[in-house]
């Protein structure tokens, strides 16, 4: 009999290629994995539509709705596990100060049996600060860097983004040009009882805000100074952050005869693609070492009351001028720094055995002491969800029209649009092939945030 694995992923870009390849490998191991956002899982868990199984989860602590999700799951006997999407690795704060107590409350803690580490240095972190839960922390890596590896890079391989011969230029500015103003930022972290658990973090959120502020228009002026100064075949791609406007890039670059605003699909495809990559203290930065992509970090900005990103500064090519990164790019030798070790202990990503690996083999011997079957209705489940995502969007829809708020539209229902289903089974034909996976296994459609990969 299958057993179920549940895992939350709310942000598209980010979150479900990773998560694909995870299901996939779980799949292989006869688990039926579902891939599904916090609304369609509360909406199923309040309506018993789902059996107890493996609840894998994108963080451990966030706000009071997040802790009373864990201990629903929980007294549902599912069983818990989660590695923390929000890692903080490309940062240099205090790691328990800033990340682990904001994030990590023992009250959650408890509902959990696993929490997955991306490498030795968070492990560490955690199990020195936390001593009485260390047997609950494993240090797998990520299923995310999993895909930044070369043995997957024919997966991103795009023919018609090779053509173009790009520059790729990352946005980090996810607090000065956010979808919410960062005063609802502000309000949604101290809700979320983040500034309560970590005082010092929204005085080091502040400094970043200023110091995003004054480095997003030095950006603008490094990509017009490119523009005007490289060869006329020479392609500039820009990628937004995720929870960027793309408006504001639209009308401060959109019109540059070489450069090109692209915020589509997952970043790893045009990082993978590209002849070289500029950002400013990014996690891209990271995937882009990890992928063996040239790196340069941009700083115009001295950095004050914050130490986030600046992990970046210790494996990338630094230039605080645009004349001295554009006289560096013209050599045409650059090579990333001898590195790796270092990254590594931040990032695992060296060892040959996967992180999918891992965690599946780790999820095959936490279930086995459970009785659990796969008694789910998956038509019931279609059934309902349809409904309920039908009258969730219009009803928002209406809702912000009747308010005369339109625009918040894109704000609220952003994280999930980006998915193509096409595209996704592509991608995961594409996996299977590397993996030589025989076995037949399908990702298929239950509604439009929640998806089932399984086999025959």
């Amino acid at each position: 009999m299958k057993k179920n694995i549940y895992i939350l992923s709310e942000h598209f870009k980010k979150e479900f290629h990773g998560n694909a390849l995870l299901s996939l490998l779980a799949a292989e191991k006869n688990f039926n994995v579902f891939i599904g956002t916090n609304r369609v899982y509360k909406k199923l868990l309040n309506e018993n539509l789902i059996s107890p199984g493996i609840f894998h989860t994108k963080s451990i602590s966030h706000g009071i709705e997040k802790t009373e999700l864990n201990r629903k799951l929980y007294k549902k006997k599912f069983i818990l596990t989660g590695i923390d999407e929000e890692n903080g690795l490309i940062h240099k704060t205090d790691y328990y100060k800033i990340f682990i107590k904001s994030r990590v409350q023992i009250k959650d803690l408890n509902f959990f049996s696993a929490v997955f580490c991306w490498g030795n240095y968070d492990y560490r972190k955690f199990i020195k600060h936390l001593k009485p839960y260390k047997k609950k922390f494993i240090c797998t890596g990520s299923p995310r860097v999993d895909l930044w590896k070369k043995k997957f890079s024919k997966v991103w391989h795009n023919r018609e983004l090779k053509k173009k011969n790009y520059i790729l230029i990352v946005s980090n500015f996810a607090y000065s040009n956010n979808f919410f103003p960062f005063n609802e930022l502000v309000k949604r972290q101290e809700a979320a009882g983040y500034y309560k658990r970590s005082p010092d973090l929204k005085k080091q959120e502040l400094a970043y805000y200023k110091y995003q502020k004054k480095t997003m228009f030095k950006f603008v002026d490094l990509i017009n100074y490119l523009s005007k100064n490289l060869s006329n075949n020479q392609k500039i791609i820009f990628r937004p952050h995720p929870s960027e406007k793309k408006e504001f890039w639209d009308k401060e670059i959109g019109k540059l005869k070489n450069v090109e605003v692209e915020n589509k699909g997952n970043i790893a495809q045009l990082i993978q693609n590209s002849k070289l990559v500029i950002q400013n203290g990014c996690t891209s930065s990271l995937e882009t070492f990890i992928s063996n992509i040239p790196i340069f970090n941009y700083i115009p900005i001295k950095a004050k009351g914050h130490k986030f990103g600046e992990f970046a500064k210790d494996f990338s090519l630094n230039f605080e001028s645009k004349e001295k990164l554009l006289e560096f790019f013209r050599r045409k030798k650059f090579v990333n720094l001898n590195k790796k070790k270092l990254v590594n202990d931040r990032i695992l990503h060296l060892d040959n055995n996967l992180s999918s690996n891992k965690i599946v083999k780790h999820w095959v011997k936490i279930i086995k002491k459970r009785n659990f079957s796969n008694t789910n209705n998956i038509f019931l489940i279609k059934l309902r969800l349809i409904l309920f995502e039908f009258t969730n969007y219009h009803l928002t829809r209406l809702i912000l029209f009747l308010k005369g708020k339109n625009e918040l539209k894109k704000l609220i229902f952003h994280k999930f649009l980006d998915f193509n289903y096409n595209e996704i089974n592509k991608f995961f034909f594409g996996l299977k092939k590397i993996l030589k996976i025989k076995k037949k296994i399908e990702i298929k459609k239950i509604s439009k945030e929640l998806y089932l990969i399984s086999s025959e």
